[in-house]
């Protein structure tokens, strides 16, 4: 029993710290979307965002994106013509801007010979400030400038684009990611609540979020409220393919515990079949079958687990883990090693203590 537990206990280890070994890095940069430079003399009542998740597919190969309609009501003390700066980095593409129904045009902050009060050049970076004392590294490939004809009273803002999903591959449920800056909201003489609509069509699910609890969820659609701004400088959203019941289970229990978990019994089994080898005067070749058998069987266990996982989630019956090829190659020798002298010592063991 205690040859069994020392056994146990350094292959635990030496399949523990495989698990460390993958040093691909296979994240994307994932969108982060802004709001408008605001003015002192506006007041934002509300503002409304909806988010639609839209599929592109290109080589066999789905590409996804994130639409984002956003209205902002505006009450504005006067007739204004208001400069307005729009940032949303990662965008695919803008749209539209209306402006109380009216669309009107945009302009890339990078045109020759521009000049902005808000705008400066540091250490060969570009910044932004909203109120001249705290600035903002921004690309001017991902600004826009308009001005915004509003009237007396009320208006509103209606600002239409996409932007690129980043994502994390190195599970393998996708992982992707919506973040929206909401600093900017604190420097408008007042700002209300923003009330957000994630749309996911019942393809996605959320993964994670940090907006609490939502006021509505579907299988379409996820409601959430947000009342303050001041403090929160961002929100974010990780959505995920819809999975059925097994995969969330093998995905849950992880593919590396179910290969231990399988390892393991194949280990009892074979010291099981070398006891009985002395014992019947059968079984051989126990020890040599399992010391050829056993030592991979943690790998091809990940392997069997985490390509059903990935054929359940993604359609695919392949190890999607990057470098998971190398890791065997440098790792499965030492284990061959330790196994079979420890099963060596084992077989030894029972044997002497059978024969006494």
């Amino acid at each position: 029993m205690k040859y069994k537990n020392l056994l146990t206990t350094v292959y635990l280890l030496l399949a523990v710290r495989t698990l460390f070994a993958n040093m691909a890095n296979p994240m994307a940069p994932h969108s982060i979307t802004g709001q408008l430079v605001p003015a002192e003399k506006v007041k934002v009542t509300n503002e409304r965002i909806d988010i639609h998740l839209t599929t592109d597919t290109i080589d066999y190969d789905t590409d996804y994106h994130s639409h984002f309609s956003i209205v902002y009501n505006i009450k504005a003390e006067e007739d204004i013509k208001l400069p307005l700066v729009f940032l949303a980095l990662n965008m695919n593409g803008l749209d539209r801007i209306l402006v109380n129904g009216d669309e009107i045009d945009a302009k890339k902050m990078d045109q020759p010979d521009a000049n902005f009060p808000f705008l400066r050049l540091k250490d060969g970076y570009y910044e932004i400030s909203y109120d001249n004392d705290e600035w903002k590294r921004i690309s001017l490939d991902d600004a826009f400038y308009f001005i915004a004809k509003l009237h007396k009273g009320d208006n509103s803002i209606q600002i239409q684009y996409s932007a690129y999903m980043g994502y994390d591959r190195r599970d393998i449920r996708t992982r992707y990611k919506i973040d929206y800056l909401l600093f900017p909201s604190r420097y408008w003489s007042s700002f209300g609540p923003i009330e957000l609509y994630l749309h996911l069509d019942g393809k996605m699910d959320v993964l994670t979020q940090d907006l609490g609890t939502a006021k509505l969820q579907t299988d379409s659609i996820v409601q959430w409220r947000i009342d303050q701004v001041e403090n929160k400088e961002s929100f974010h959203i990780e959505v995920g393919l819809k999975t059925n019941l097994l995969a969330k289970v093998i995905l849950w229990l992880g593919p590396e515990l179910l290969a231990l978990i399988g390892s393991i019994c194949l280990l009892c089994l074979h010291i099981r079949y070398i006891y009985l080898k002395y014992k019947l005067g059968k079984y051989g070749y126990a020890l040599l079958l399992g010391n050829l058998i056993i030592p991979s069987s943690f790998y091809f266990f990940i392997w069997f687990w985490s390509s059903l996982a990935n054929y359940l989630v993604n359609g695919v019956f392949d190890e999607k883990s990057r470098g998971f090829i190398l890791l065997v190659i440098f790792t499965l020798p030492l284990i061959y090693l330790v196994y079979d002298l420890m099963l060596f010592i084992i077989d030894r063991s029972i044997r002497s203590r059978l024969n006494k």
